[in-house]
């Protein structure tokens, strides 16, 4: 296990320094052409859609297209310069303007379908569209600003026989702290997790998405986390991106332990496991290689397995893992990925059995990109292993 994770930063720290510098530039620059025209079309589809049957005058539209060019450039000057400290106030409004996008995308989407099969006055029905738009970016924005809900999961085993013996652990992921973070909103967040008095803390990848400058702040605040017995954290796909230095120093500072492709045995009766988040296959054309991370899971231990993304669950039950706790997927967040993420991921919300395993997969103790969340709620989680029967 130790030659596999040193295997693995090798290779992580070889693509952050360089590694294939033109497949790379030309990776990024294919994504980038791809997103903006996928954002460009989802602007002039809102923008379309919010005059349909309406008879407005030249100059207000000229001015509503201006509106669309001004307000919509700010998620793109978000995206680039975010590194910048100056361009925070403008990120977040990119960035609420991208979920009122969405909003209004869901709600067009279905009154043009409607429109198919239906004879209804458009002017009327666009008016209406655009009050609902309004109404769910309002709740959705409450929402997603929102606190976390604590919910609580209790999860009977064999492997542990007494009630003395039963272990709890509290599960935070996909906070995305950095530069659009709430201080306020972070140290809310901990001060219910410490008031669930867990045995075990774990971060389940997606702590951070930003540099050190627009992460270090809240550095003292995560590391007032309180376990009884130990606080452990995984990386996620936004470490990722946002670099693997700046996460390993903000991890060590707040006072967490990062699990990188190993195993930690915590008692008697309880192990757990961390992995790399599965988009450094993608990246590093490296596999994850599950069995050989999870060779020494011992069958009379309770087994946990921390990974990001809710996938591989049946080749961690074959392995012996007896829980695995994910996040990734927000639930969708927003609508229209709120109707798409359960068609893409098996493993999308909640808890799931298998044999005598279970995984469970977070929407999320925070939100990326828009402040919103719609028919999900930002949670922590508490887990109660306890023996059978009880």
């Amino acid at each position: 296990m130790g030659i596999y994770r040193q295997k693995m930063n090798f290779e992580i720290e070889k693509f952050k320094k360089g590694g294939n510098i033109m497949g790379k530039k030309l990776n990024i620059a294919a994504m980038g052409l791809f997103f903006t025209a996928l954002y460009l079309g989802m602007n002039y589809y809102v923008y379309r859609g919010s005059i349909r049957g309406l008879e407005v005058p030249e100059p207000l539209l000229w001015l509503l297209r201006g509106a669309f060019l001004v307000i919509g450039s700010f998620f793109i000057f978000g995206m680039f310069l975010r590194k910048k400290p100056y361009i925070r106030n403008i990120a977040y409004l990119g960035n609420f303007w991208l979920g009122i996008l969405s909003m209004a995308i869901s709600v067009f989407l279905i009154r043009d379908l409607a429109s198919l099969v239906m004879n209804f006055d458009m002017s009327r029905s666009t008016v209406i569209a655009l009050i609902v738009t309004v109404l769910i970016t309002a709740y959705s924005f409450y929402n997603g600003t929102s606190v976390p809900i604590v919910r609580e999961v209790t999860i009977p085993t064999s492997k542990i026989t007494e009630a003395s013996q039963g272990v709890t652990i509290t599960q935070l992921t996909d906070m995305h702290i950095g530069m659009l973070t709430s201080k306020k909103w972070l140290e809310k967040t901990v001060e219910i997790a410490n008031g669930l008095n867990s045995d075990y803390i774990v971060i389940t990848g997606d702590l951070i998405d930003g540099n050190r400058d627009s992460i270090q702040s809240f550095m003292p605040i995560l590391k007032g986390l309180r376990a009884l017995r130990g606080k452990y954290a995984i990386m996620g796909n936004h470490e990722i991106y946002s670099g693997l230095k700046d996460y390993h120093r903000f991890v060590k500072e707040s006072g967490l332990t990062p699990l990188r492709n190993e195993g930690v045995t915590i008692s008697n009766h309880l192990e757990i496991y961390g992995v790399d988040d599965l988009t450094v296959e993608k990246y590093l054309e490296t596999p994850i290689d599950l069995k050989e991370i999870l060779r020494d899971v011992d069958p009379d231990r309770y087994s946990v397995l921390l990974l990001h993304q809710p996938e591989r669950f049946s080749q961690a039950v074959d392995q012996g893992i007896d829980l695995q706790l994910s996040g990734h997927t927000h639930s969708g967040q927003i609508p229209p990925l709120e109707w798409i993420i359960p068609f893409y991921f098996r493993y999308s919300k909640g808890l799931y059995n298998r044999k005598n395993s279970h995984i469970y997969t977070s929407p999320g103790t925070g939100v990326w990109g828009p402040p919103m969340r719609f028919l999900s709620k930002n949670e922590i989680t508490k887990f109660h292993i306890v023996p059978k029967g009880e």
